[in-house]
């Protein structure tokens, strides 16, 4: 089976980012023997630059896997550079895809609907499957968080979002929310899959000698306890509380913050205009040193706006921190505060609160080794469970092998069905 999967923002593990679709790609070129193109964007949109030479050097050669690397608008910030990078991406998509040999299913992937839009119009064009996986809901999120209050732009995305719903072929959600918002606009619920995000349960081993030697990368004391938070610094994140909570924690007690995005100069100007030393920023880092900086950690942080679109999210961080087998607060109300309860490995601060998180961390920091030990073997078994990427990735081959055979069974029926009637036309 020929499959393209397209992601503006996915990465390679080697860059900070989106490794699912990469995961998810290789594990079908792999063990599905399936030929798989993956698209993404040449500028990397986590750090505003473009992968390097050298970056691409170092990936491994994975047989029946090509990478596609497509240029894209550069920008700095959320401004109208932004939505030309968007833009630009999925024109350079529809444009190098024209002249490609026809593969048997697209996979395209929001967050912004003009990459699923161009792998639509491909499809259409291309008489293949049509697979929209959604990772976030576009245009209402956008709507929610204020982002968006321009009248013709909210009309112009709602009428994508629903045709995409409409003429995907099948739809692939990772949350059981976005599976519910989506049958509420009147979409076959049979239709709508869910196949959350993951763990390479492989891809990473616990190494005790490395603690030290990451939590002195973090600029911490070995001996202080440290909460991390890894991931986007945009409004979405809600990381002012995190970095005000530093103000309530007492000494020895740090909170450490991985990666980079629009709001990470202000949080920075926050901690120094407001002198609250017990808050650490770090520069984004690859997936697998994520792990040994989590590791090196001794809880994690989930943090998103207080903001109802969010109560139905379920962040890769929730399965980071899970395999790592740290305890986990979440600031997030909802599906995540309910699978972080439900599965014993964590608890809920309360949302825009830095006083309630500082009491959650210390609550953390006093938990026994013994409920520490239960919290990281529940982490193990939710992944196993819920979040082994590679058991995810054969449910959703399946689901493309099912889309290609109910498609090709139908194109065969009509064609059928014509033959007989020009037989009957003759007679």
């Amino acid at each position: 089976m020929r499959i393209w999967l397209v992601n503006h923002y996915a990465v390679p593990p080697n860059i900070a980012g989106i490794t699912r679709h990469y995961e998810l790609a290789k594990v079908w070129a792999e063990e599905n023997n399936a030929d798989v193109t993956l698209w993404m964007s040449s500028f990397i949109h986590p750090r505003r630059t473009f992968i390097s030479q050298e970056e691409k050097a170092e990936l491994e050669k994975v047989d029946r896997l090509n990478l596609k690397w497509l240029w894209s608008f550069p920008h700095k910030q959320n401004d109208f550079r932004r939505i030309f990078n968007m833009g630009s991406f999925a024109l350079v998509f529809f444009l190098r895809g024209l002249f490609e040999k026809k593969p048997d299913i697209i996979v395209a992937s929001s967050p912004h609907l003009f990459t699923a839009f161009a792998g639509w119009l491909l499809a259409k064009l291309k008489s293949c499957p049509f697979v929209f996986e959604v990772r976030d809901l576009w245009p209402d999120s956008l709507i929610k968080m204020g982002g968006l209050n321009n009248r013709m732009i909210v009309n112009l995305l709602t009428w994508m979002e629903s045709l995409l719903y409409r003429k995907a072929d099948q739809i692939v959600v990772l949350t059981e929310h976005q599976r519910n918002f989506i049958a509420d606009k009147g979409i076959d619920r049979d239709k709508i899959e869910l196949i959350p995000n993951g763990i390479v349960v492989g891809s990473w081993k616990p190494n005790v000698n490395k603690r030290a030697e990451f939590k002195r990368k973090m600029g911490i004391p070995v001996d202080d306890f440290v909460a991390i938070y890894t991931g986007a610094h945009g409004p979405a994140n809600a990381l002012e509380y995190v970095v005000r909570a530093g103000k309530f924690l007492p000494d020895g007690t740090h909170i450490v913050l991985i990666g980079d995005g629009p709001e990470k100069e202000k949080l920075i100007r926050i901690k120094q205009e407001e002198g609250i030393e017990n808050i650490h920023f770090l520069d984004p880092v690859p997936k697998a040193e994520i792990f040994d900086y989590t590791y090196a950690a001794d809880c994690g942080i989930i943090s998103l706006a207080n903001n109802d679109i969010f109560k139905g999210a379920r962040p890769n961080k929730l399965f980071d921190y899970t395999f790592v087998g740290k305890p986990i607060i979440t600031t997030v109300d909802g599906e995540v505060r309910e699978i972080v309860e439900k599965n014993g490995v964590g608890i809920y601060s309360g949302a825009e609160d830095p006083e309630g998180l500082a009491k959650a961390i210390e609550r953390i920091r006093n938990y026994t080794p013994k409920l520490l030990e239960q919290i990281a073997k529940n982490g193990r078994e939710y992944i196993d469970r819920e979040g082994d990427r590679q058991k995810l990735a054969h449910r959703f081959f399946g689901l493309l092998k099912k889309c290609v055979e109910a498609v090709t069974s139908k194109k065969t029926a009509v064609s059928t069905d014509q033959t007989a009637q020009t037989n009957d036309d003759k007679k």
